[in-house]
């Protein structure tokens, strides 16, 4: 008798995921928190559950569904097996009832229930990096002028891949203010962190504010801080007879890349006081040049061929944390985990770029799910999320099987 498994989603560590294995009962299931979401809609003549419909649409996407309307096809395909935990008094809703009411579903309340939930059934994020970034939903036109969101700041765990926010930027400002938003109401998720983001987000009040959510930060100094790089490069070309620094040099040679990069820290006291006394930036502790040079293969977005461009350029930083040049080397490598494992994810996996849904909150909450999806296969260390997408789409049992024992439904 063959006791072979037969499917082929591969954990990190190589070992095939066991669907056999016993999980313990979970304290709360994701359904439940779904209920805790607020409902935008009106009460009168409001058919179907906000939660039904949450987890018609979480469920249909960690099965590789793209659009609303495949997850309602989902839906009516999964039927007697979402018989089992919602009674479809008014059946299945369609597509066009997906949509509305997730346009009018409140997206800040459905992360934070997210994050608390998963923080009660998996733990704390052990993670001690993140980084913020933004992205831009391209499929996106017309709609509601400058009210309509199509950009979408992330913030993104460096070593476990976890969501641990998300903040929709309207067209009337940038990140800045959006990431302040995000910060306020993730304090919870965030203390003790590190947070490094692009050069756009080095201000001093955004500094302020990672600071009082008992957070460190590493942020680069470029043009728009131009009195900072300037004060930096003085600094590191002019360096003191007694100052000590740390240095280390990193190659890369992986994706048509030949680059390397010389990373120099420092914690001269006399420049760390003259930056947080004269000039204002708070908390910090480290300062830090990083040189680049060498090439790296890139794609012409007209011609679509590959191109081979010339890298050369120096970077500053400030960070609130003492770090050595190997910490600082790994660290500003991995800012690149928010791009490689959820922004081309979704936009691979689930083709975000190319979804026209704009009304209301329904792009936001939509962008979420597909990051909720992400993180919940990474919590299980999926080699890959694109194999086991292609499993669940193959075998249902193994897909129903798999959101039991997740403690989704």
């Amino acid at each position: 008798m063959n006791y072979s498994t037969n499917h082929t989603i591969y954990l990190q560590d190589g070992s095939l995921f066991n669907f056999r294995k016993r999980f313990k009962k979970q304290a709360k299931r994701l359904v439940e928190v779904f209920s805790e979401v607020s409902d935008g809609r009106s009460r009168f003549g409001k058919r179907h559950p906000l939660s039904l419909i949450l987890t018609i649409l979480f469920t249909g996407v960690t099965a590789g569904n793209t659009t609303i309307k495949d997850c309602h096809l989902w839906a009516v395909h999964n039927r007697k097996w979402l018989l089992k935990y919602f009674y479809l008094l008014h059946g299945i809703p369609d597509a066009r009832t997906l949509s509305r009411a997730i346009q009018r579903a409140d997206v800040d309340s459905l992360v934070t229930a997210f994050l608390f939930w998963r923080q009660l059934v998996y733990g704390v994020d052990p993670s001690l990096v993140a980084s913020f970034d933004g992205k831009t939903m391209n499929g996106i036109h017309g709609g509601d002028g400058k009210e309509r969101i199509k950009h979408i700041l992330s913030l993104f765990s460096h070593t476990t891949h976890q969501i641990l926010g998300q903040v929709g930027v309207t067209q009337k400002e940038n990140e800045i203010p959006a990431f302040r938003r995000l910060l306020s109401t993730q304090k919870p998720f965030v203390s003790g962190m590190l947070l490094l983001g692009d050069a756009l987000h080095t201000q001093k009040e955004t500094i302020t504010l990672i600071l009082s959510s008992r957070a460190d930060y590493l942020l680069y100094a470029k043009g728009n801080q131009s009195q900072l790089e300037l004060n930096l490069k003085d600094f590191f070309d002019n360096l003191p007879f007694q100052t000590m620094t740390d240095e280390v040099e990193v190659k890369d040679y992986s994706k048509g890349r030949d680059m390397t990069a010389t990373i120099t820290i420092s914690f001269d006291l006399l420049m760390i006081n003259y930056l947080t006394q004269e000039h204002g930036w708070e908390g910090v502790r480290t300062i830090g040049k990083i040189q680049r040079f060498g090439t790296r293969a890139e794609i012409d977005h007209r011609t679509r061929v590959k191109v081979i461009k010339q890298v050369q350029e120096t970077v500053y930083f400030i960070c609130s944390k003492q770090l050595s040049a190997k910490e600082t080397a790994q660290i500003t490598r991995n800012h690149w985990c928010i791009e490689n494992n959820l922004h081309w994810e979704k936009d691979y996996l689930f083709l975000e770029d190319r979804q026209t849904l704009r009304s209301g909150n329904a792009p936001q909450v939509m962008t979420f799910l597909r990051s909720m999806c992400l993180s919940l296969f990474n919590l299980f260390q999926f080699t890959s999320p694109a194999q086991a997408i292609s499993n669940f789409k193959m075998s249902k049992s193994h897909h129903h099987n798999f959101l039991n024992m997740a403690g989704v439904i």
